[in-house]
């Protein structure tokens, strides 16, 4: 990192340390700590595997995601074909089956013909990954409609590679390495097609009538205790056919369907274990959504998953020495519908990844390929700007942890890396047109080199000023921001950097 022009604030500095050519592995990034984070270990019992590892073994299994931030999720499968629609009917996206109360060979007499991923599309989505700046992507091998993306030997080969002749996980894995990204499975515990999973376990669980229905009309029983052999015996092809998988990304869990009763979540998260020992995993095999904001994130029982996952939502105050990442969507569906055109602004969805990063958490973007594979032009072109925010301002969103203890004004927030303290400023200027003036306490901030990320140009001035409080004045950190700043930030979003501030 270069220095930059300290303004004569304080007296006494020290003389700066010249740079250095080679630099130390960085040091496992470690949450900081807060009252009511989780203890390990955690014991085990019935319902539950114990937490065997330490402190310092899970926070360096943790550390890249930790550190990434920013990763894509991709939706896609069968349903992509239909494109939101059944025989002229609007049925919603990945959802589609169970909306319209379909059973799954009516579903599949629609949908298997549509489904045509073209050569190349997975390093179509890896590509994109990269331009925005993503440090992973999670894909869903296979979504509530029980269709596998890969060749799988299990149950009647509901799958690409049956349909299709073709191994989308696979060429899926291997576009992503190949672009630098770190490698996760999105893998649905429901499954609407196989014969033997038993919905009644919980009776509120979403369910197309359509498919109950018809195993009704034929006389076909349940038997869970098969479909939970059937659900290992998938999870085991996907972590022993592909290399080193860095998150199982599960989908979900709701009332009495979780944990050992529906999935055997124990011995199937051992099992993940021991395949992939550097395995993330989310907490959706017990019963969690992610959808409620008065239910996320009060805890994180780290027998259940490594990291609790917010849906279509960030949380306003983060969950302090959790890990998290909230999952979005660029429009309003995840998996493609063509109706869907009210995309997130560019701007909007850079704001909820600082949102993310300064509540000490990641994000998840979802994009949604068409039948073919291909990515809609507006979702690509919100992440191609993405990234070139990211490609300016990125040194205040990787490696970075945030600042609880920081006082800032409305409309900002802060993350630090190191002893640099970034600002993520407010989404304009005063509406005025005068310049931005950001105040800070200057007890709670060391000597400042202030500059805008990417605007070596800008001029900023800085002064120390004492207002009453208390029983002695408070000193206040004043530094005026010229109003040009935001019109010449990347999608009108600037940061500003104060380097030596920690």
């Amino acid at each position: 990192m270069k220095f930059r022009y300290c303004l004569p604030l304080f007296t006494g500095l020290l003389p700066l340390a010249p740079a250095q050519d080679e630099l130390p592995p960085p040091a496992p990034l470690v949450l900081p700590s807060s009252e009511g984070a989780q203890q390990l270990p955690a014991a085990g019992d019935a319902g539950h595997a114990a937490v065997t590892e330490t402190r310092a073994q899970r926070n360096e299994r943790m550390d890249w995601w930790r550190r990434a931030k920013f990763g894509m999720f991709i939706h896609y499968g069968l349903y992509s074909g239909l494109a939101g629609e059944y025989m002229g009917q609007e049925g919603g996206g990945e959802w589609l089956q169970r909306n319209l109360k379909l059973d799954s060979e009516s579903y599949a007499r629609e949908a298997l013909p549509r489904f045509k991923p073209a050569p190349g599309c997975t390093e179509e989505w890896a590509k994109l990954a990269e331009e925005a700046g993503c440090g992973y992507m999670v894909l869903t091998s296979k979504h509530h409609d029980g269709f596998a993306l890969w060749k799988t030997a299990q149950g009647d080969r509901y799958s690409a590679g049956e349909a299709i002749g073709r191994d989308i996980v696979g060429e899926f894995a291997e576009s992503a390495r190949a672009h630098g990204m770190r490698v996760g499975l999105y893998h649905s515990v429901i499954d609407w097609h196989n014969k033997d999973y038993d919905n009644g376990i919980c009776p509120e669980l979403c369910y197309p009538e359509g498919q109950e229905a018809w195993l009704k009309a034929r006389n076909i029983p349940r038997d869970h205790e098969a479909y939970k052999r059937y659900l290992h015996a998938q999870v085991r092809e996907l972590l022993t056919q592909y290399g080193d998988i860095d998150i199982m990304w599960w989908d979900y869990s709701q009332g009495a369907a979780e944990g050992e009763h529906a999935w055997g979540a124990p011995a199937l998260m051992q099992m993940c274990r021991e395949l992939q020992p550097g395995l993330l995993m989310n907490n959706r095999l017990y019963a969690f959504s992610g959808l409620d904001p008065a239910a996320d994130g009060l805890q994180l029982d780290l027998r259940c998953g490594d990291f609790t996952t917010p849906e279509k939502h960030v949380p306003a105050g983060g969950y302090p020495g959790l890990d998290w990442e909230a999952c979005l969507t660029v429009g309003q569906r995840w998996g493609y519908h063509r109706h869907d055109t009210q995309l997130k602004s560019p701007a909007t969805l850079i704001r909820h990844l600082q949102e993310c990063v300064a509540r000490g958490g990641n994000l998840l973007l979802n994009i949604n390929p068409k039948a073919d594979g291909s990515v809609p032009g507006g979702v690509a072109d919100c992440f191609r700007r993405i990234g070139a925010w990211l490609e300016v301002n990125g040194e205040a969103i990787y490696d970075s942890h945030p600042l609880p203890d920081i006082t800032l004004p409305e409309g900002t927030l802060c993350t630090q890396v190191e002893e640099t303290m970034y600002v993520f400023l407010p989404e304009a200027p005063p509406a005025d047109g005068s310049d931005y003036v950001l105040r800070l306490r200057a007890t709670e901030i060391d000597a400042v080199w202030p500059s805008i990320l990417g605007q070596d140009g800008c001029e900023l001035s800085m002064q120390r000023i004492e207002e009453p409080g208390g029983d002695e004045p408070v000193g206040i950190l004043c530094i005026t921001i010229p109003a040009r700043a935001w019109a010449d930030a990347v999608e009108g979003l600037p940061v500003l950097c104060l380097e030596n501030a920690m």
